[in-house]
């Protein structure tokens, strides 16, 4: 297949021609569901709004841009060039596009289609009018989707309260070093599954019950469906980083994946690290336009985080569970204030590269990744960015896999963790024979979860 870069690694990728790739069924019922939501989104705003003449001439444009775009997958068209919307990012797209020849919706690189179908779309709103250009047609299905999860989001914050009380009072039972890497795991496993808002995620998460047998019963329970488990080494790296054994940036970056109570955790994990002093800064990466349907960006972050501060997230809660609310989101508040969290969104998270191509295409990001302590990359996109979304025999190597990302450049390096539910083709780093004791589609549908590292600045 064709490469956009000399670096990129030639290997078989999921593909949406492949009757056998999950890819295959993506392109030809999960798309056209998505965008014919999209239009009933725009119905209904037109309809809940009052529009200018201009701006209701502009609607109608974008609904047939998305119902042509339906007809385009049924029909398997082939892709076209993005209109430019001024963005730099486009160039690279058509590109790559070019480079393929001929590339028709229904045969061709599943991750590139992806991300170039939900670019594509994107320019129907940013070429349009004032109204429409700052529009997120996802924006209420995600809302709705952390108001769904009440019950799990109250009793996610109760027990972080709980936690963040033992953390400041000093109690002697985090000073033991098997506690403390007992709730590291906790942490680890709440990052991981934080898209699912089940309960028993929290089954363990106070300094009672994470060291009690049944903590460690649930623990290991879970740790069944982890099919790659690095977490004793991220452990020992930041015992290391905190210890002062090894050279510390004293920051840790967060690649953001779901909005919704999935953010949540990852807030909650961001402010353990901050508390246990494993880092002094996190920054966290979201997306700079609105992305496959559920990703991060900035209104979504701001909107969580305002909304908890001021009480208005569930306004039928009890006083004190909005209490609980408010005072966790002030907290998080606070902490973007003092520059401890930070919130960006970098173009290059939304372009159609994997991430091997970074250290070439955006030299600058990548030496500010390699500057920090640890990166974390969250969820299914970001893994397949990671390994190219390639069908990689999955005894593959993690860095084998990530190609240029796992190797040093200019004399720095990137430590990367990976938190991923599998709901995709591509897995790698399993075990030999490890993947016979597992089902059919083992890889597709959220039961199983890897949690990746590889520390380049220690690669050989």
């Amino acid at each position: 297949m064709p490469t956009f870069l000399k670096s990129d690694p030639i290997y078989e990728n999921s593909n949406t021609g492949d009757p056998k790739s999950y890819a295959y069924q993506t392109a030809r019922t999960r798309w056209p569901k998505i965008w014919s939501s999209a239009i009933s989104t725009v119905q209904t705003t037109i309809d809940e709004s009052k529009l200018s003449d201009q701006d209701d001439i502009a609607s109608k444009i974008i609904i047939s841009k998305l119902a042509a775009l339906i007809n385009a997958l049924a029909r398997n068209a082939p892709l076209e060039p993005i209109a430019d919307d001024g963005s730099s990012d486009i160039e690279d797209y058509n590109k790559e596009l070019l480079s393929f020849k001929n590339l028709t919706w229904l045969a061709a690189p599943w991750l590139f289609a992806e991300c170039y179908i939900y670019r594509l779309v994107y320019t129907f709103f940013s070429t349009s009018s004032s109204f429409w250009q700052s529009h997120d047609i996802f924006y209420t299905e995600k809302c709705q989707s952390l108001v769904a999860s009440h019950v799990a989001t109250i009793e996610l914050l109760k027990r972080f309260s709980q936690i963040l009380e033992s953390i400041r009072s000093g109690d002697r039972h985090l000073a033991d070093e098997q506690t403390e890497e007992a709730l590291f795991d906790e942490m680890v496993q709440i990052a991981l599954w934080g898209n699912a808002t089940d309960l028993t995620l929290l089954s363990s998460l106070s300094v009672d019950e994470v060291q009690s047998r049944q903590g460690k019963k649930a623990r290991d329970a879970s740790r069944e469906h982890i099919v790659v488990n690095d977490t004793d080494k991220v452990w020992a790296l930041l015992s290391a980083l905190k210890n002062g054994k090894c050279p510390s940036t004293g920051v840790v970056h967060i690649v953001l994946d779901n909005s919704g109570f999935e953010l949540l955790a990852d807030l909650v994990v961001a402010s353990y690290v901050l508390e246990k002093k494993f880092a002094d800064m996190v920054v966290l990466h979201g997306k700079a336009m609105p992305w496959f349907v559920s990703d991060v960006n900035a209104r979504d972050f701001a909107w969580l985080v305002g909304s908890f501060a001021e009480g208005t997230y569930y306004p039928d809660a009890g006083r004190h569970d909005k209490a609980v609310i408010q005072k966790t989101g002030t907290y998080w508040r606070d902490l973007l204030s003092s520059k401890k969290i930070e919130y960006r969104a970098h173009p290059f998270w939304t372009t159609q590269h994997s991430f091997g191509r970074m250290p070439e295409l955006q030299p600058e990001l990548f030496a500010e990744l390699a500057g920090a302590d640890l990166i974390i990359f969250k969820g299914d996109l970001n893994y397949r960015k990671l390994t190219y979304d390639g069908y990689w025999p999955k005894t593959t190597p993690f860095s084998k896999a990530m190609g240029p990302f796992a190797e040093m450049h200019g004399g720095k390096g990137v430590r990367t963790l990976v938190l991923r539910t599998c709901k995709a083709d591509v897995c790698v780093g399993l075990r030999a024979e490890q993947e016979e004791k597992l089902e059919d589609g083992w890889t597709r549908y959220g039961k199983y979860g890897v949690i990746s590292y590889w520390d380049a600045k220690r690669a050989d």
